[in-house]
Formats: C-alpha cells, sequence, structure tokens
C-alpha cells in the first residue's frame, strides 16, 4: 500500500473579519430569533472596536437586550485579529452550556471547557475563543495560568468579585476537618480571654452559632508558626475543598485574616490580590461584560483598576414592566414572609435568598436545590405549566426566567453577605458606604431574573426587614437604575394604600391580567415620576477601592512599604468616607507597619481602628487579673492611650483636632463628626447612621450595649424658629430605628441646638432633651482635663502595675466619666 500525497494541497489563507459587525454579516445563522443586529448592539460593537485595543472596556447592556451575542462576536473578532487563544468567562457550567448553545445558533465555532475536559481543539489552534466558567479561570491551579492569553472576555462581570474572593478564602468546615477546626479555635482562645471576650467566644462550642469573631492580623502573625503547623499537617493540598484556595494563600496566611463561626473558619485576605494573576498583566485585553453598568468602585475592586473606555448605548430593552409589593407596609400584625406565601400559594414562583440559611424561613414552600442539580431544577421549573416553587440560595445572576416560563418573584432579604467577611463587614462594621454598589448591582441582577425585554412583565414580591429598608432609603435607591427607582416607589405606593392582604393579591391579578386600571396608572406614574439624584461621591469610592486593590496587590508580593505607603495616602479619605472605612483601612495599615517592623506606629493604628470601630479586636496589652475589674467603658478609654515603655502616658495625637468644632465654629457635618468623635474617647460605640446608612440619627452613641443616646444636631436652628412637629417626628423615627437596629433597653432622644420651645401643634413626649451644643464643648474640656491629669500620674506600664495604683487609676477614671455621663442626661431643660 502507498500514501496518496496528490491529495494534499496548499489552502489559500483566508481573510477574517475583525470588524465585530462585519464578521455578524458573514455568519450564517440559524437561530429564528436574530434576523439582525439591534440598534444597541451595533452601537456596543461600534463603540468596543473603536477602543479595542485598550486593555480595559467596559460593555453595558440591560437584561434581554442580546448581551450575550455582543460578547461572542467580540470574543471571535479578537481571535481573527491575534489568532492566539480567547477566553469568554462564565459565572456557572451551565451558562458555558446556554452559550455554547447560543453560539451554535449564532453560526459561531466555540471550544468549551468545564470538568477538566476541552470539547475541541479550536481554542488551542487559535480559531475560536473558549468559554469556559469563572471557576476553571480563578481556581489556585487553573490550566489557564500557564497559557498565553490574548483576551478574555467576562460575562455577567458584576458577578467576578465573590468569586475571587472566594477561590482567595480557605473555608474550613467543622464537620469535614473536626480536628483542624478544633484546634485553630483553641489557638486563638486565650487572645479572646485577654480582651475580655471569653464568654462570647465560648458560644463556639455550639456548631449552630452564627456570630462571627475575626481573628485580627496581629494575633494571627503571633501565633502563624502554630498556625502553620496546624494547617500543613492536614494534608489541605489534597483535598478538593481546600486544595484550590490552600494553592493561593499557603505562602500568605500572615497577610490574611481568619474568621470564626460555629459552623466553620475562614482565612481569606481583607482585599483581593486581583492584580496578582496573571490574566491583569498588560498582555491581555480584558472586555467586561454587564447588565448593569458596574460602579467604577466597585469595577476597581473586582479587576484592580476602571474600565479605560465604556460602551453602554441607551436602550429600553430590559425595561419590562413590574408590579413590586411589599407586604411589610400593611398594617397587620403578621410577618411579611407569611403574607406573602398567601400572595404565591397558587401561582408559579421563583424565592430568591442571600443564605441557605434565610432559605429555612420557606420551609413548606420550597428546599433549595442541591448545588450539584441546580441546573436541572431550573430546567424542570422552566417546564412546568404548574404552580411549582423554586427556591435559590446566593444565586442572583445566570438564571433567566423570560416571559411565562415565569411571571411571580419573591427577592426575601438583602442580597449581601456572600461570604464570612463580606457578611462581617455590613453586620458587624456597618461598611455600608463601602457596600452599597455592590448590594445595588445584586438588586438590579435579581430584578432581571425574569425580566427579559420591553414586552415582558410581572410582579416582584420584597420581603425582609433588611432589604425594604434598604430600597426605601433615597440615599441606596438613588444608585439603582432610574426605571427601577421609579417601579419602586409606585410599588411602595400600592402597598401603604392596601388594607388587606386581599388588595395586594388582586393588585398581583390585575397586573397578571393585563388590566387597563393597572396599565393607565402604571404608564402614567413612570411618565411623569422623578427618580433620586445618586449623593454618592463616585471619585472618592474608587479612589478608596484602587488604594484597597493596589495594597492588597503589594503586600501579597511583601513589597510592606509600598503598601503602607498606599493605605497612609488615603487614610484621611477613608474616614471622610465613613469612619468604619477608616477604621478597617487603619487595622490593615497597622499590619502592613508591624511587618514593617515599626512596632510603635503599628500599635497606634491598631488603637485607632479599634477605638473608632469597636468591633474590630483591640490589640491587647498585658494586664494583671486585678486589672479585669475595670469597666469595659474605661478600658476603651484606656486602650486609645499609648503608654511607652517607662509609664509615661501619650494622649491621642488627633483628640483636640476631633473636638474642635463642638465650639460651634463648624458646619453641622463638622459638628456631627466631633459629637461622634466625643462618644468614641468617651469610650461609648459612636457612629453617625445617617452618614453611614443614609438613615438613623446624625450621631448614636451606645453604652455597653444597654443605654444609647439618639442625637439630632441642630445647630443650624435660628433661636428664634421654635422646634416643629416635623422635627420631632423625625427624631421619633430615629429612635425607633435604634430599637430595631440595637436593641438598647434605654434610649434617651436629643436634639443638639439652641434651648427653645416648640410649636403650638408639637407634643415631645417627656424623655425628649434638648441639649445646647456648649455642654458638649464643656464635656470635651472635662475629658481633656481628666486625661491630662491621668498623664501626670505617669502610671507604670500594664506590665508593672500592682493592684493598689490599678484601684487608684480605676476609681479616678471610673468615676470622672461617670460625672462626665450625668453631665450629659442632666444637662437639659
Amino acid at each position: 500500500m502507498t500514501f496518496d500525497f496528490s491529495k494534499i494541497k496548499s489552502k489559500k489563507k483566508e481573510t477574517l473579519p475583525v470588524d465585530p459587525i462585519e464578521l455578524f454579516q458573514k455568519l450564517k445563522v440559524s437561530d429564528p430569533s436574530i434576523n439582525d443586529l439591534w440598534l444597541a448592539q451595533g452601537d456596543a460593537l461600534r463603540k468596543w472596536h473603536e477602543n479595542r485595543t485598550k486593555r480595559d472596556v467596559g460593555i453595558v447592556l440591560n437584561t434581554g437586550a442580546g448581551k450575550t451575542l455582543v460578547g461572542l462576536l467580540v470574543a471571535q473578532s479578537l481571535v481573527n485579529e491575534t489568532r492566539e487563544k480567547v477566553l469568554y468567562a462564565c459565572s456557572s457550567i451551565q451558562l458555558v452550556e446556554q452559550t455554547a448553545e447560543k453560539a451554535k445558533g449564532y453560526g459561531l465555532d466555540v471550544t468549551t471547557y468545564f470538568r477538566g475536559q476541552y470539547s475541541s481543539d479550536l481554542f488551542v489552534r487559535g480559531e475560536a475563543p473558549c468559554v469556559t466558567t469563572y471557576q476553571a479561570l480563578f481556581n489556585g491551579r487553573s490550566v489557564f495560568f500557564r497559557e498565553q492569553l490574548s483576551a478574555i472576555v467576562f460575562d455577567d462581570a458584576h458577578a467576578a468579585e465573590h468569586l475571587l474572593r472566594d477561590h482567595f478564602s480557605l473555608r474550613l468546615n467543622r464537620n469535614t476537618f473536626p480536628g483542624v477546626y478544633a484546634e485553630l479555635a483553641a489557638l486563638f482562645n486565650p487572645y479572646y480571654q485577654k480582651v475580655g471576650k471569653a464568654g462570647s467566644y465560648s458560644e463556639l462550642e455550639d456548631p449552630q452559632c452564627r456570630r462571627l469573631f475575626l481573628v485580627p492580623p496581629f494575633e494571627i502573625h503571633a501565633q502563624q508558626g502554630e498556625l502553620l503547623r496546624i494547617l500543613r499537617a492536614s494534608a489541605l493540598q489534597d483535598n478538593r475543598e481546600t486544595m484550590f484556595a490552600w494553592e493561593y494563600i499557603h505562602d500568605h496566611i500572615d497577610l490574611c485574616c481568619m474568621l470564626v463561626s460555629g459552623a466553620e473558619i475562614t482565612i481569606t485576605p481583607p482585599f483581593v490580590p486581583v492584580l496578582s494573576l496573571p490574566y491583569f498583566g498588560r498582555e491581555t485585553r480584558r472586555v467586561s461584560l454587564s447588565a448593569t453598568l458596574v460602579a467604577p468602585d466597585a469595577f476597581a475592586r473586582t479587576f484592580g483598576r476602571v474600565p479605560d473606555a465604556v460602551a453602554a448605548p441607551s436602550t429600553t430593552a430590559g425595561e419590562c414592566e413590574r408590579l413590586i409589593l411589599i407586604p411589610s407596609q400593611l398594617e397587620v400584625d403578621r410577618e411579611d414572609t407569611v403574607i406573602t406565601r398567601e400572595l404565591i400559594k397558587d401561582r408559579k414562583t421563583l424565592i430568591l435568598v442571600p443564605t441557605y440559611a434565610r432559605a429555612t424561613n420557606w420551609q413548606g414552600v420550597a428546599e433549595p436545590p442541591p448545588k450539584e442539580s441546580v441546573s436541572e431544577y431550573v430546567r424542570a421549573f422552566k417546564a412546568d405549566p404548574g404552580t411549582p416553587k423554586l427556591l435559590l440560595a446566593a444565586r442572583y445572576d445566570g438564571v433567566d426566567f423570560p416571559g411565562d416560563t415565569c411571571r411571580v418573584m419573591v427577592i426575601d432579604d438583602l442580597p449581601m453577605g456572600v461570604g464570612p467577611l463580606e457578611r462581617y463587614m455590613w453586620e458587624y462594621l456597618s461598611l455600608s458606604n463601602t457596600l452599597r454598589t455592590a448590594i445595588a448591582s445584586r438588586i438590579v441582577q435579581s430584578f432581571g431574573r425574569i425580566s427579559r425585554g420591553m414586552s415582558d412583565h410581572g410582579v416582584v414580591i420584597l420581603t425582609g426587614e433588611r432589604l425594604v429598608d434598604w430600597v426605601l432609603v433615597p440615599r441606596n435607591r438613588a444608585v439603582l437604575p432610574p426605571f427601577l427607582q421609579k417601579q419602586i416607589v409606585l410599588g411602595y405606593e400600592v402597598s401603604a394604600h392596601a388594607d388587606e392582604v386581599k388588595e395586594l393579591y388582586a393588585a398581583a391579578d390585575q397586573c397578571l391580567a393585563r388590566d387597563e386600571n393597572w396599565l393607565a396608572t402604571y404608564n402614567e406614574y413612570m411618565k411623569t415620576a422623578e427618580p433620586d439624584s445618586s449623593e454618592v461621591d463616585t471619585e472618592l469610592l474608587t479612589r478608596l477601592a484602587r488604594s484597597e486593590s493596589d495594597y492588597a496587590s503589594l503586600i501579597w508580593r511583601r513589597d510592606y512599604h509600598g503598601a503602607a505607603k498606599v493605605l497612609s495616602t488615603t487614610l484621611e479619605e477613608a474616614f471622610s468616607l465613613s469612619v468604619s472605612t477608616g477604621a478597617w483601612h487603619c487595622l490593615w495599615l497597622g499590619h502592613a507597619l508591624e511587618l514593617l517592623g515599626d512596632a510603635g506606629s503599628a500599635q497606634e493604628m491598631y488603637s485607632r481602628a479599634h477605638s473608632n470601630q469597636l468591633n474590630i479586636p483591640a490589640y491587647p496589652r498585658e494586664i494583671g487579673k486585678e486589672y479585669e475589674a475595670v469597666p469595659s467603658q474605661v478600658m476603651e478609654v484606656d486602650s486609645q492611650l499609648k503608654i511607652l515603655a517607662d509609664g509615661a502616658v501619650i494622649l491621642p495625637k488627633r483628640i483636640d483636632a476631633d473636638l474642635a468644632h463642638l465650639d460651634g465654629s463648624g458646619t453641622a457635618g463638622q459638628t456631627e463628626e466631633s459629637l461622634r468623635a466625643l462618644g468614641q474617647y468617651l469610650g461609648f460605640q459612636s457612629t453617625s447612621p445617617d452618614h453611614e446608612f443614609g438613615t438613623g440619627p446624625d450621631v448614636l452613641w451606645v453604652i455597653d450595649g444597654q443605654s444609647a443616646l439618639c442625637i439630632e444636631v441642630k445647630t443650624d436652628k435660628k433661636s428664634t424658629t421654635p422646634y416643629r412637629k416635623e422635627d420631632v417626628g423625625q427624631l421619633s423615627d430615629h429612635v425607633q430605628w435604634v430599637k430595631d437596629q440595637i436593641g438598647s433597653k434605654e434610649i434617651i432622644p436629643i436634639f443638639v441646638g439652641p434651648i427653645i420651645g416648640v410649636t403650638d401643634s408639637t407634643n415631645p413626649p417627656k424623655e425628649y432633651k434638648v441639649v445646647a451644643l456648649e455642654q458638649f464643648h464643656i464635656l470635651a474640656h472635662r475629658l481633656i482635663a481628666a486625661l491630662k491629669m491621668l498623664q501626670q500620674l505617669h502610671c507604670l506600664s500594664h506590665s508593672e502595675v500592682t493592684c493598689g495604683r490599678c484601684s487608684r487609676r480605676e476609681g479616678y477614671f471610673g468615676q470622672k466619666v461617670s460625672v462626665l455621663w450625668k453631665a450629659i442626661v442632666f444637662a437639659t431643660y
């Protein structure tokens, strides 16, 4: 037998189209729904093509506006240009399969990669993009780390942030790793004993305990050797649950924080070092697709930089008709989830919850499907013509139910807390300003699950106090798209005007049945309503996000000096955003300084972090048992003082500047901050809820979790203008907010302003107080005088304090603080 070489002929090189619109025009499309590019798709492709050589380009198209076709055309265009390897990343295997199926209908070839298998060699040969998952792309042993990638298209780019965090997080489940969990929990028990948290830390003995403990970086640094011994003895590199995260952090344990709950221990960096990944170098172009305009700060936090250009064509696609119902607005004594069960009992409904723990609220209605079977459950739900219920936990993207596949959805509770660190930042540190844009993005994505275009319609029910409170605060709502803002306010009005559950049920029926009365009201309202204007300082948020990302990258490669410089440069800006943000940055600036060898400066930062946000763990001081009897308030004041080796006491450097505007010289905002700082220096948990959350009092002082001062600043009120009914009503609302959020047993409502009367129509409760700003100014002087007197005592260092000396210090200081506290309460008329 001989081989017939005459069959081998040279092939003429084909000129491949690079312009994405020209590429589309040459496709052999078999999908009957595709006749031509829509206007917005064409605009997006042209804008991207103009900026194709830039490293980071964003493309924003509403849900239902054909984003997948645009992304695939961009990916193939980049393949045709470079003849190199291009990736198209999706957030789940289900979406990989769905995208590949769509590509086939568009006449585009793709390779898929998931579960360790390529579907073809087109990607390797540089002929077609590879559609894969974020998990395959970001895991610590990714096959793509070894590839020279010319470009990556990130679909649903908003989902990348928490997926990146997941891959850099070592999560040690108590059931899977009982020995490791027990050893690590015990390792840090002495620290919590030392800082007076032994009782609460012991609650971790209960596996159901949801309390979170943040093990601070200085304690991880101190226990680094033993921590590594425990982890390395556990063969984490051989367990599929831990092997990928272990690959990232096994050489960076001392750069991480640790979060401990009753169920698991998580070790994760405070800021994801995304710039350490090869995909974010200058050699790779990146295109980010999203259904919502990702805020620049959220983009910078995810990808380490802001886009060089954004293609966001104006389109009404995705602006579907919605009736939003808020059952909690009914004047009935029943939980909103109980009311919602009635509203959905005979309706096909999708229910979204943020966690599996929250899913238990829907027992008897639906159970979340097993994680490995979500795709099968989704397909079955879509096809079911009856009234099934599908409950999904922590899934705000990647599942779509257009048209009659689902017209009713419940969004239950605020879509946050995807991971332990984010939950800690929200629930314990109140970093609402930092997380606002991320939460807004998830809310928008949630609404998009049953909305696929202008012709679509449906009913969305909002439940859960935190979610409802969030969307009803104008400052929060303002970061949502204007169209959705109007729908939320309309839904609030509909819900507030209903007297009973039957009316809400009827309203939903009218929407679903296309009732003329509903349609007329909806169209008129959407035409005439005005959305809220955003007050978010986007530039400030973006600078801080870039600072966090740069810090993460620098410290990950152990450039401690560079990392410290980055955070120190923006530290005061972080405090201007919120005290909690500044405190969080102080903690990690202190960590960089400690690793740099500057122990004194590090301890100053650790002290400032804790004093500004008491839920940030305190730096421990060596103290005797006798000192443990000192009241916690006195301990908090003491923690803000620096004690040198010779026993000299150094007052906080910024105390005079922080309290300066109590003399009446500042604006209302400056006065509020000085009042907040005064509470901090007095050893209270002192916050500015209105600045942090957009609701609540101007300043809140909480004392040992038992008592609280709810303070409204009225220093700009003229002495001839009495306090009005609206002023008292606002303070009453804020007192209720404090009750709901803090649960303090005693709440003292206070106006800080001129001592004047009220209007005739105003009837303030007896417990309401008015205190002149001058009284707080006097209080600040007395506090500083007390601290200076303490300074003159020239106490010995804590390690040398005797029982008698300690008692004298505690007796003097405890008495002084008590007197100061009473002065506030009784300095009223």
